[in-house]
């Protein structure tokens, strides 16, 4: 991570590491990802799990605009760091695949020709099939998206309840 080799282990370890996080701050810049052709979701033509049924392959790669925009978030935090007087600013740009929210792999929308499920989550294609997650947005958002997929959540299931007499019409 950033602190990697920053922190010595054995004698020192506790005083660099006082020094070091006695007084920091820390800033995340977030972007809106759009959506590109190039990144995917397929299933895999060699994994699969026990029952042999293919795992998803995801390909994806950070775009340009994304990068840059990324870039410019960075710019800005470190200069409004060093505005309130930082004295070492470390910068991870972008950070680790894990800190991605990716979304948009199965919009939602009433066409079936440009959506995946329809306006209350159901897939267009498979009766039975309801996809509850951030893969329904049409694209990124430029904040954490942890609330709004609850409320998603909360608004397909009364949907369904309301519908559950004619569910799977």
């Amino acid at each position: 991570g950033m602190f990697s080799g920053r922190i010595p282990f054995g004698e020192g370890h506790h005083d660099a590491y006082r020094q070091l996080f006695s007084r920091i701050a820390g800033m995340v810049g977030i972007c809106e990802d759009l959506p590109e052709e190039h990144n995917t979701v397929t299933l895999d033509p060699a994994l699969t799990d026990g029952h042999g049924i293919p795992a998803p392959k995801i390909d994806y790669t950070l775009s340009e605009n994304s990068r840059r925009m990324l870039d410019h978030a960075v710019a800005r935090a470190t200069e409004v760091l060093t505005a309130a007087g930082a004295q070492d600013v470390i910068t991870e740009a972008p950070i680790g695949v894990g800190g991605w929210h990716l979304m948009g792999t199965a919009r939602m929308g009433t066409d079936p020709e440009r959506s995946v499920v329809n306006e209350w989550g159901r897939a267009h294609d498979v009766r039975n099939l309801f996809i509850v997650d951030g893969s329904i947005f049409v694209t990124s958002a430029g904040v954490n998206p942890t609330r709004t997929i609850q409320a998603l959540a909360l608004y397909i299931a009364d949907s369904m309840k309301k519908r559950l007499a004619n569910l799977f019409d």
